[in-house]
């Protein structure tokens, strides 16, 4: 038995597929933020957040596994969050890269971008991301019956991080992803949102502001 502790900065950002991934599961996990980090960050494999700290209670072993992306595809493996064939398992994947290409460039404009250029690079990022995102995104949710599912039959840590990332872009630019704009989308959204689990995350004082 392992216990878990996501190690970030008190937001969302590249941590919060970790912790839906988490929620999803059932898994219980404490939630870690620097408090010294010129001392902190000397400490991590890469010296990056997020990191997740694992702790073995059976061989008494403590792990700090680095990289939101080895991540993710750990705890997802671990908790059967993954699609059975490895051809789904492999479309997912590649729909999962193209997530988390389209995430950064939204947390890079949230957190990076200097606030007298930010109007000018979000009108950028709706105008030549955005419509591209929901055009290869849709789709592939098509092609496998339009039932908010990527690839196979069952919902994955992919579905769970489309979800995140069409929060944030509806954050960011609002009615980005509805309905009426992206149905298809809009479905995986809704999917994961109406998950008990997930549900219950999105209620509770757990959930992050971004």
């Amino acid at each position: 038995m392992a216990s878990f502790t996501v190690y970030y900065w008190p937001g969302k950002g590249r941590a919060e597929n970790v912790r839906l991934i988490l929620e999803a599961a059932g898994v219980p996990y404490e939630n870690k933020y620097p408090s010294d980090w010129p001392a902190e960050k000397p400490t991590l494999p890469f010296g990056q957040l997020p990191a997740l700290i694992i702790n073995d209670e059976k061989t008494k072993q403590t792990t700090t596994l680095a990289q939101s992306a080895a991540i993710v595809r750990f705890l997802a493996r671990k908790f059967n969050l993954v699609a059975e064939d490895p051809l789904a398992a492999a479309i997912a994947d590649s729909v999962w890269e193209h997530t988390i290409e389209v995430s950064n460039k939204i947390i890079r404009l949230v957190w990076l971008t200097p606030k007298e250029e930010k109007p000018a690079e979000i009108e950028k990022f709706k105008q030549e991301v955005v419509p591209g995102f929901i055009k290869a995104q849709t789709a592939i949710l098509e092609k496998n019956g339009n039932n908010g599912i990527y690839a196979g039959n069952k919902l994955t840590y992919v579905e769970i991080a489309a979800y995140n990332a069409i929060d944030e872009l509806n954050t960011l630019i609002p009615g980005t992803i509805t309905a009426t704009t992206a149905p298809a989308l809009w479905k995986v959204h809704e999917l994961v949102a109406n998950d008990d689990k997930i549900k219950a995350y999105l209620a509770s004082p757990r959930r992050h502001e971004m």
